[in-house]
């Protein structure tokens, strides 16, 4: 299907002392609106990010399959939509229905952790299987009352995050500014789950250049929405096999680091740190497979390089929010540093 293409503006230029005025509070015609940092919900990222993701900013999310990117941006995604932004989060891999019943995972996980109940009633597997349809929220049992009250949680914020079932036939970037439009407000954060499925307005063609376009139009469409991008990131098959994943095992790594903003890349603490740990004291090696490695490998904002490390839940669908930094050697990445 041919796609319109809109005239091209013509550019514009603005006085310096009129953008030094903006910076001093007197906004000027045209001035974008000044948005609060958004909000991780995870302390630690939190603090490191000096408040959390800004506004105008292109944030690529990466890890190898299974690894929970999706889970991460479900729960980022939360976390802001409680603070009071809208969010649009348009997924190619999954079902509102499934991202819905994770969030009510989240939601029961919060409130049985607070109340020291663990797997309550087994309430994350009859919630699953109301996302795969095989039952409704009326068959999980509620004895304790967490499902009502986690329904409650949502509902605060239900009437600011929005589910996109995105096709990468019809849903392309054109379409996310259109639903910006629709949906958005001076406080929005568009989430793409995932980036390499995206539709450029260039179409299609070669590969790195299919994600260069795609990155170029996500980062155009974060500056002239006056939002926030989060873009999930796939790994080449290169990358499969390495221990810890980092920015240039991305596909098209070189095209997206030039266009993001803030690039975090997600790691089994089991697999990422060095050998030597784990031959030193097997025992609490073990409990690295219970913790994911949150490393901040570019940040235009502030500072990168850190290494962050979060208590999985899986069960419940999310990482806890306390953390820390990894007090361990991290394998490189770039060479072997086992």
């Amino acid at each position: 299907m041919a796609r319109l293409i809109e005239p091209v503006p013509r550019p514009s230029a603005t006085r310096l002392d009129v953008v030094l005025g903006s910076l001093a509070g007197r906004a000027g015609a045209g001035d974008a609106p000044l948005v609060p940092p958004f909000r991780t919900g995870l302390d630690p990222l939190d603090e490191t990010l000096r408040g959390g993701f800004r506004s105008q900013d292109l944030v690529l999310l990466g890890g190898k399959p299974g690894v929970g990117k999706t889970m991460v941006a479900v729960q980022w995604a939360r976390a802001m939509a409680l603070d009071g932004a809208d969010v649009i989060y348009a997924c190619y891999e999954h079902s509102p229905r499934l991202l819905a019943a994770r969030l009510l995972m989240m939601e029961v996980g919060s409130i049985a952790s607070g109340s020291g109940l663990r797997d309550v009633e087994q309430i994350p597997r009859h919630l699953a299987d109301c996302a795969a349809g095989w039952a409704t929220l009326e068959d999980v049992p509620d004895s304790r009352g967490m499902l009502s009250d986690a329904l409650a949680c949502m509902r605060t914020y239900a009437g600011r995050l929005w589910l996109v079932p995105a096709s990468s036939d019809v849903t392309g970037v054109a379409e996310l500014r259109e639903l910006v439009k629709r949906h958005g407000s001076d406080r929005t954060a568009v989430f793409v789950d995932y980036l390499q499925k995206i539709v450029p307005s260039s179409g299609g063609g070669e590969p790195n250049a299919h994600m260069a376009a795609a990155a170029c139009d996500l980062k155009d469409l974060a500056l002239t929405s006056n939002a926030l991008v989060v873009a999930i990131a796939a790994s080449t098959s290169a990358g499969l096999t390495e221990t810890r994943l980092r920015p240039h095992h991305l596909r098209s790594a070189s095209a997206l680091a030039y266009e993001a903003d803030v690039i975090i890349m997600l790691n089994e603490k089991v697999d990422a740190v060095s050998r030597v740990h784990l031959a030193y004291d097997p025992v609490k090696a073990e409990t690295f497979r219970d913790y994911l490695v949150m490393s901040i490998e570019k940040n235009r904002n502030g500072p990168a390089g850190a290494d962050l490390e979060f208590e999985k839940d899986f069960a419940y669908a999310r990482l806890l929010a306390a953390g820390g930094h990894v007090a361990q050697r991290l394998v490189d990445g770039r060479v072997d540093a086992r």
